[in-house]
């Protein structure tokens, strides 16, 4: 009776443990709206979403500066960006130093345009929320803050183009 009351215990403390489940739904696909993030600025001021501009569509692409695709990515979407000017693009990182992101940014001319922002994600708030696998990863929101697509690796700068016409 005893080694029958420590297994039926056992069972039970077992699968109360392993009851725990693992939502697989990311949190961007339960709720489209702009997410509120706080991503650190290069002078150590904190930027939240609640300070882009209103009525104003983003992208928001999480990016390594030493990613090859997130270079391609930089480099077909500054040739764009003349198309792109009406949006908010932010770019942020958890890798490297401000001085890696700022070379990134300057090679491929991303620094030229002032609806450009580069961030990092300390608290990698944007892989959490987009349970991102690559980069570079893209979300893009139209003027109203509702999710429009996202891109596993990168998007045609000519769908944004269209996209936000």
């Amino acid at each position: 009776m005893k080694y029958l009351f420590a297994i039926c215990t056992m069972v039970f403390l077992f699968g109360t443990v392993s009851a725990q489940t693992y939502d697989s739904i990311p949190p961007y696909q339960k709720d489209s709206t702009l997410p509120k993030f706080l991503l650190l600025r290069e002078d150590s001021s904190w930027f939240n979403t609640a300070q882009i501009p209103k009525r104003t569509p983003v992208v928001i692409t999480f990016f390594n500066p030493s990613c090859e695709h997130c270079e391609h990515e930089a480099t077909i979407l500054s040739k764009q960006m003349s198309k792109l000017k009406n949006v908010y693009f932010i770019w942020a990182t958890y890798e490297g130093s401000f001085a890696e992101i700022n070379e990134f940014a300057k090679k491929y001319h991303l620094s030229d345009y002032k609806n450009i922002h580069f961030f990092k994600d300390v608290n990698f708030l944007i892989p959490s929320f987009y349970r991102l696998r690559m980069t570079p990863y893209m979300a893009a929101y139209n003027k109203h803050g509702k999710l429009v697509k996202t891109w596993d690796a990168g998007a045609s700068p000519e769908e944004l183009v269209e996209m936000f016409k």
